[in-house]
């Protein structure tokens, strides 16, 4: 699922927030402007939940929705009419409230839609810190088996990068996967091609452990979204949780502690001068080393031993 998280600006609070959401919403249709209709809205939890995120207090519910879209000056029964269905969630942490909605492209609107916002500035979109080279520092580390990123404070846990499943470029694709293990000749072949396509590396597909979670998996791009694998989920919330209590403890605990502290590591490094362009040049260099050195390795074997290439036929 695809996420994206924004920022409440009016000051309103969860339970505010929260009757505008249960409100009735009557149907708009105009010849002029895309209507909304057949809204419905329904609170998951009863009570409202609260636990602690990253040493701070977090009040949450989730909501599921769905309303019919209309085309402007169109009628309900066109074949052009679609059915949006999904779920946000509202969480309050620092006295701010904050929504994370399984969309990205409409999303805006639907907040504002469901919230009957009108305003300029209401609600704005957070951002996310992520570029090719934070990317590429994720990858070097896994590939050095330095994969495990300190928590940093007494409030978080470290966090393993376990996997790198793929990337994604302006221009190339590939679906690799590279694990912490990093010693085989396919992983370092898969290495040396991801570093050479960074310069258009805009998205990827990794693995975490963190806490009693042995598997996250997430896909991080510089755009702002996150991709939830819900699927590739493994840890103690598998049970005695329901679907909507695990998918959100998880989208929190992503947002809260998981990405700032693959942030927080990566600054860590930059302010010590342990990752910068030289030490980028030097990452690549010593991928491409190996490689040559697994590969004469392998050509020298082969030659001394030439049966190897034999094939036996039945």
């Amino acid at each position: 699922m695809q996420i994206t998280r924004w920022t409440d600006e009016t000051g309103a609070d969860l339970e505010k927030i929260e009757n505008l959401l249960l409100s009735v919403h009557n149907d708009e249709q105009s010849d002029t402007s895309t209507g909304y209709v057949n809204w419905s809205i329904e609170k998951q939890f009863e009570h409202n939940k609260t636990e602690v995120f990253n040493g701070k207090k977090v009040k949450y519910n989730l909501f599921t929705f769905s309303v019919d879209q209309i085309p402007a000056g169109l009628g309900l029964d066109d074949d052009s009419v679609s059915k949006k269905t999904g779920f946000i969630i509202l969480y309050e942490i620092n006295g701010k409230v904050k929504y994370i909605i399984d969309k990205n492209s409409g999303a805006l609107t639907l907040i504002r839609k469901m919230l009957f916002y009108t305003g300029k500035g209401e609600v704005i979109k957070s951002s996310l810190p992520f570029t090719a080279d934070k990317f590429v520092w994720m990858i070097s580390k896994i590939y050095s088996g330095e994969n495990v990123l300190e928590g940093g404070s007494e409030f978080l846990e470290n966090l393993t990068i376990s996997t790198i499943r793929g990337f994604k470029g302006d221009t190339e694709d590939s679906l690799t996967t590279i694990s912490a293990e990093g010693e085989s000749v396919m992983n370092i072949i898969s290495t040396l091609s991801f570093l050479i396509e960074s310069k258009n590396l805009n998205q990827i597909n990794i693995d975490f452990a963190y806490r009693t979670h042995t598997n996250i998996g997430v896909t991080l791009n510089n755009r702002n979204t996150v991709f939830l694998s819900e699927d590739r989920y493994t840890g103690e919330l598998i049970q005695n949780n329901t679907y909507y209590e695990r998918v959100a403890k998880i989208i929190l605990l992503l947002y809260t502690e998981i990405i700032p502290i693959v942030i927080q590591n990566y600054q860590n490094d930059v302010d010590l001068n342990m990752w910068n362009q030289s030490k980028c040049i030097e990452f690549l260099q010593n991928v491409a080393n190996e490689l040559s050195k697994k590969v004469a390795s392998r050509i020298e074997d082969l030659r001394a031993r030439p049966e190897q290439l034999s094939l036996t036929l039945a």
